[in-house]
């Protein structure tokens, strides 16, 4: 089922309980539509690949495909890192329906050699064990649209956000310290704007998503959703927080 976002193409959902399972020697295959549109994957993927675990969920149905990347997520029960994924949606030539996780690396290097060869399908890298990340599909319908946020503004959260982690992190630290540190950088709310945390601010300067002057900012329960007409940001909070009562609308 197909829906539209409010920006960077259509977003379709599909039920969380599906998950990534792996599906043995099972071949899927894929054609963007155009060979610019696989330059622009390639990049963000490139970009994906400097931030998050090596690995990125593709979901097509029909002739969408998108594309998710995990930029920060909790590591553990008691970490409160807000999930925060990116999303690129790309145009499909030929419908087609799978939902796996592959490593990027794998993924860049095919569609690489499919634009220089001038090749026009691409086949899909073996699958990875499901993450905890990729498990998490976004809803996709009841957004409530919010307030939008500038471009200026978390370009500087982000910036802010990194020198903070620099900063407070010596160069030999421990892994659950330097968890802790980053899940309070990035966790925390970034000026005047109490429902974006610069974890997505971090996740947009990242990714290439701040086109234009401002993101369109929309909510629903314990997700946020950023949308420009280059992609998406969505961040999903841990249990128990939600937004539904705040009345500040867009």
């Amino acid at each position: 089922m197909l829906a539209m976002g409010s920006g960077g193409g259509a977003l379709v959902s599909r039920d969380e309980s599906m998950g990534c399972s792996l599906e043995g020697v099972m071949s899927h295959f894929f054609s963007l539509e155009s060979n610019p549109a696989r330059l622009d994957a390639i990049q963000f993927l490139q970009r994906a690949a400097r931030v998050n675990d090596g690995s990125a969920r593709l979901i097509a149905d029909g002739t969408y495909l998108q594309v998710y990347v995990g930029v920060l997520f909790p590591r553990g029960l008691l970490d409160r890192t807000p999930t925060v994924l990116g999303l690129r949606v790309f145009g499909l030539a030929e419908p087609v329906t799978f939902d796996v996780v592959v490593p990027i690396e794998s993924l860049v290097h095919r569609l690489t050699v499919g634009s220089e060869q001038g090749e026009t399908a691409n086949r899909v890298p073996a699958e990875v064990a499901s993450l905890q990340w990729a498990a998490i599909t976004p809803p996709q319908d009841g957004w409530r649209r919010r307030l939008a946020v500038s471009t200026e503004a978390l370009r500087a959260a982000a910036a802010t956000g990194v020198a903070k982690v620099a900063e407070t992190v010596p160069e030999t630290i421990g892994e659950s310290v330097l968890q802790k540190v980053r899940a309070e950088v990035w966790g925390s709310m970034i000026t005047n704007h109490k429902r974006i945390p610069a974890g997505a601010a971090f996740a947009a300067d990242a990714l290439g998503l701040l086109a234009g002057s401002s993101l369109q900012v929309h909510t629903l329960e314990n997700w946020v959703r950023l949308s420009s007409k280059a992609g998406y940001v969505l961040v999903k909070f841990p249990g128990g927080q939600s937004f539904e009562d705040d009345d500040d609308e867009g």
